[in-house]
């Protein structure tokens, strides 16, 4: 069915069919023309060598003002509707300016090479808010915590700041240092606040979920990322030095950190260097060029926590003493026979126990868990596949305590029970049988090497912007029909299999490389940025 058809039937008043929805987007999406910049436009309709490259683009939270960070240390502010330049801060940064992000519809925050993050009202932009100063290498994102007003910075040099907009004082904001991580690329904060994502120069994510700002830098003082990494990585045991580091409890209820590391076949990701949340918050959109720097991918990943929907409990003391006293008993009557059941039950039971001894998923035990491990009553025993890891120190005693955070790993096995992970309020309901977050991916152009090129989510998730080639971008879906993650992923049948990206459309648009692009989140228009400084404006043309 057309665009036209679907109109006529709604003047007629007839109801809404299966799939209209989708098809409106899709034609909508497909429908995207660039509106072509000649030479002889003035200076309002482009920013050009005036203010170099647009390194990143963001629309207001009412998608009435669209600011520009530009390589020149400028600022440039536009309006959509007249796709015109309202004003311009030269000069705003002793350094390329990399981001921007809006605190409200009038304040927003910059950040740049010269070590800074800035705060303007764009209301009279004279003179700044607030200067930051805290970084000791280029800063490269910033995100904003609007519920705890906490506005989130990350740079080059590794460090992530979070800096209270509502404590300030005459040197700036009260400001707390709240990780360490190196190689660090981006940060990203997800649209409610619950979740954490960083890429690195190393070719690996890192989640933390259920995030809670507050006390972050406390549970993560001691937090080595690289060292906790490659011990999962090898299922090596923590040194004793390491070993009442806060990472390594199984048992938490916040900040709990996780490292994804499952990239597509013949991706051997090494510098992710651009990274993109879905407006829902259900997956991750990274940008990474493979070690031997010959391909460069889009890759899309899971970053919903397993455990939403299931209660937060862990292992008893005296469930793990009960298990020791048998297993004691067991050895000082080592002749004494046991009828089949009670042979099968200890042996897997064992196998269990070692298992427990090895670094791996950080998901508490269920009370149904321990019941089939304790008591087995007369049923068969379930796959130790589908048995979720969990951490213990040699001695076999849980790690007490709610104030350290949990380390996991992507590549592992997926809790069980599997009815409680389709239970789980999700938009990938098939959790994968190995634990992988990768979800979709696809290879991008190695025509243009050397840039950092920003992908974005349109506003309801269904398409991804992503520079490609040397001049334009092309748009891509989950599917052909446009649907949503959710759907996309249950029509695909497959489940657990990650998929290739489709391209809805490709449209060579700018004189130069594209490196940004941002939809709006009030009108059908997707804008993009160049090395020249030029800003295309892209809306639907529907014949």
């Amino acid at each position: 069915m057309s665009l036209h058809e679907w109109y006529r039937r709604r003047e007629r008043g007839l109801p809404p069919r299966i799939g209209d929805t989708d098809m409106i987007h899709r034609t909508i999406f497909r429908a995207l023309q660039p509106r072509v910049l000649t030479d002889g436009l003035s200076r309002p309709y482009r920013c050009a060598q005036d203010c170099g490259a647009i390194c990143n683009l963001e629309f207001s939270p009412d998608g009435t003002v669209l600011a520009a960070a530009c390589e020149y240390k400028s600022i440039v502010l536009f309006d959509p509707l007249t796709e015109k330049q309202v004003h311009a801060v030269d000069n705003a940064h002793d350094g390329s300016v990399n981001c921007i992000r809006f605190v409200d519809n009038r304040t927003f925050a910059s950040c740049s090479d010269d070590t800074t993050v800035a705060l303007w009202d764009s209301r009279n932009l004279s003179t700044k808010l607030r200067t930051l100063n805290g970084h000791s290498g280029w800063v490269k994102n910033i995100e904003f915590a609007k519920q705890a007003g906490i506005l989130i910075s990350s740079g080059l040099d590794g460090v992530v700041y979070g800096w209270e907009l509502n404590n300030s004082t005459e040197q700036g904001c009260t400001y707390q240092r709240l990780l360490y991580m190196p190689g660090l690329m981006r940060c990203r904060l997800a649209p409610d606040a619950t979740r954490l994502v960083l890429c690195t120069s190393s070719g690996y994510l890192m989640l933390v979920h259920d995030l809670h700002l507050a006390s972050f830098a406390g549970d993560l003082v001691d937090f080595r990322p690289n060292i906790h990494r490659l011990n999962l990585m090898r299922k090596q045991r923590m040194p004793s030095a390491s070993r009442k580091s806060p990472a390594v409890s199984h048992c938490r209820k916040r900040n709990r950190i996780e490292f994804v590391n499952d990239f597509p076949t013949g991706d051997d990701a090494e510098m992710i260097s651009g990274l993109a949340i879905h407006p829902q918050g259900w997956c991750a959109l990274s940008r990474n060029i493979s070690y031997d720097e010959k391909t460069e991918w889009s890759v899309v990943h899971d970053i919903q926590s397993w455990s939403e929907e299931e209660e937060d409990t862990c292992p008893d003391k005296e469930n793990v003493s009960t298990e020791k006293e048998e297993e004691t008993e067991k050895e000082q009557e080592p002749y004494q026979e046991a009828d089949n059941r009670s042979a099968f039950v200890g042996e897997h039971k064992r196998q269990f126990d070692g298992i427990l001894s090895e670094s791996t998923w950080c998901n508490s035990t269920s009370t149904t868990q321990r019941n089939v491990i304790n008591n087995h009553s007369g049923a068969t025993c379930p796959s130790l596949a589908h048995t979720p890891h969990l951490r213990l120190p040699p001695n076999g005693t849980p790690v007490d305590g709610d104030d350290v955070p949990t380390i996991t790993i992507s590549n592992q096995k997926a809790v069980w029970p599997p009815d409680a992970a389709m239970a789980r309020k999700r938009a990938t309901k098939q959790v994968p049988a190995d634990g992988g977050r990768l979800l979709y991916y696809i290879q991008e152009s190695n025509k243009v090497e050397g840039y950092m090129r920003e992908a974005c989510f349109s506003p309801d998730g269904r398409v991804i912007c992503s520079p490609h080639d040397e001049y334009g971008v092309r748009l891509l879906a989950f599917n052909e029909q446009c649907n949503e993650m959710q759907y996309a992923r249950q029509y695909a049948g497959s489940g657990s299999e990650p998929e290739i990206l489709r391209e809805l459309k490709y449209k060579p648009s700018h004189p130069h490389v594209v490196i940004s692009s941002q939809f709006s989140p009030r009108f059908p228009l997707l804008v993009t940025g160049c090395l020249l400084g030029n800003i295309v404006w892209n809306l639907p043309v529907l014949s």
